[in-house]
């Protein structure tokens, strides 16, 4: 039982070492998008989740169900906005660029 307490302890210690931290800085030639994408399930997000992150130039992604947005930071040499939108459209959804403030 004492293993088990702190190997939780451990791991929550761990997980809350990084909640609160600041955004970290965009490099030279990366960028970052949120889209509102006419997704409507799960299976929508999985589709979505396995085939953007092979998009070239695609470096980071997070797609959330609740809210319909995908927010992705892409390198800028590789991709642009225009380009994420038709790999969008290429599965079957509408991508829309939504402004959000820092």
């Amino acid at each position: 039982m004492k293993t088990i307490t702190v190997i939780f302890c451990s791991l929550f210690l761990f997980a809350a070492a990084g909640y609160g931290q600041a955004p970290e800085k965009l490099k030279k030639n990366e960028a970052e998008v949120t889209f509102s994408v006419n997704m409507s399930c799960h299976n929508c997000q999985k589709k979505i989740e396995n085939a953007i992150p092979h998009e070239k130039g695609v470096l980071d992604m997070k797609v959330t169900i609740e809210t319909k947005e995908v927010w992705i930071k892409y390198n800028t040499t590789k991709t642009d906005k225009e380009k994420l939108v038709q790999a969008f459209e290429k599965l079957g959804y509408k991508a829309t660029e939504l402004k959000v403030e820092k």
